[in-house]
Order: structure tokens, then sequence, then C-alpha cells
């Protein structure tokens, strides 16, 4: 009997879980905490003398693990500030005709906005994001080597996506971005060059006001991250 209640009591708090997810998951709001783990991947970065200087070395860039933090407030019924910063490291191999050494850097975004947002319908929204962005490539480490990889720069960035609540705990999100600092420049002085990216995100209400997130965006900087997004 007593075994009979307990299961009944949890069954009874599943139900009530799973019914306020379900009723948060029909409000696609603008007002967000969230943070978790980002990989990635710098493409380009052995072309571009800026970064390495005048040597010509044979250079290959892996993706590594960082994290990620990111929110956004709505502040009307259309209107929401919002920014995003992530931090990730990447592995560095410089091959010779004797040996190959290995190391790191790091890789820090950032960017910080003001976007709009249009809802179609209860399940669906149309957004548009006007951003100021920075990169930076930092804290270059191979035994061995002398390699001066500190150098930052900042623009504006733009994005334009759509969000579905395709069931009523899980939406999809798919966008695509401008941004003048997008990934490492193969030519010229300069250390980054402008990019367009695509992305899809995904969200899974666990709770009323917590869901994971895990999003994948292809660019010259390629990342992808798993997380936990906080609504209010």
């Amino acid at each position: 009997m007593k075994n009979k209640s307990v299961l009944l009591l949890a069954l009874a708090a599943f139900t009530i879980l799973f019914n306020n997810a379900m009723a948060q998951a029909d409000d696609i709001g603008f007002t967000y905490i969230e943070g978790g783990i980002i990989g990635g991947f710098v493409n380009d970065i052995e072309t571009s003398g800026a970064v390495m200087g005048s040597e010509t070395l044979d250079v290959e860039s892996d993706a590594d693990g960082g994290g990620f933090i990111g929110g956004a407030w709505q502040f009307s019924n259309k209107m929401h500030l919002f920014g995003e910063y992530a931090s990730l490291g990447q592995e560095l191999e410089i091959r010779t005709d004797i040996n190959t050494a290995s190391g790191e850097y790091d890789v820090v975004r950032w960017r910080i906005g003001v976007g709009y947002q249009y809802n179609v319908s209860e399940t669906m929204a149309y957004y548009g994001r006007l951003s100021l962005d920075q990169l930076e490539l930092k804290d270059a480490s191979v035994e061995g080597f002398n390699l001066d990889i500190d150098t930052d720069d900042s623009g504006i960035g733009s994005e334009i996506g759509i969000i579905w609540a395709a069931t009523p705990t899980f939406h999809l999100q798919g966008h695509a971005r401008y941004t003048a600092v997008g990934g490492v420049a193969s030519s010229g002085s300069d250390p980054f060059e402008t990019d367009f990216l695509i992305g899809v995100n995904g969200r899974w209400n666990l709770l009323p006001n917590m869901a994971l997130v895990t999003g994948y965006e292809f660019g010259k900087i390629t990342t992808f991250n798993v997380g936990v997004r906080f609504a209010f």
C-alpha cells in the first residue's frame, strides 16, 4: 500500500511538471539566461600573415572545448536586448621536416545587441537582431616556437531567424547571420574578415522554466554546444 502511494505521488508530480512544461513551451519569449559547454574549430589560421607572422609554417588547427553563456531581456512586446560570450580552446600542431610540435591557443567571441521579434502565431515567431561583435585569438603556446597569436577586432553583426514550437515541449530555431569579424582572414593585413553563418538550435523543456539546449553553427569558425536555459 505504501509503495502504491509513493508511486501515485510520483506520477502526480510528473504529470504536473509535464503540463507546466507544455504551457511554458507555448510561450515563445525572449527573456532567458543560458550556459553550457561549447566546441568548435577555426579555419584558415595557417594562411593568415596577420596571425602567423612572416614565418612559413606547416600548421594545423583542431577542435577543442570551452564554455558559453548568453541571455536576453524582453523589454517590450516586440523588442529585446541580448548578449553572448564564448571561450573555447584550439589545439595547434606545427610540423617540420624532423618533428611535430603540439600546443594550443584560445578563441574568445562575444556580441551584444538589440532584437525585434514578430509572433506569427502561438507556435511560431520571426526575429531580427543587430549587434556589436568581437573576436579574439590569444595565448598561443607551442613548445619550441615563439608564436605571437594575440589579436582581436570588433565590428557590426546582424541576424535573422525563426523559432517554431514543433511540439508542446520542443522548440526548433534556425538562423542566418552576418558578422564583420567572422573568421581568420586568408590574405591582407587585417586579422579577421566578414562571414555569413548558418545555424540551428533545439530546446527541450524539462520544467516550466528550464530547458536543455543544443546548437550547431556553420561558418569560418564552426561551433556546436550543449547547455541549459532558464526562461523568465
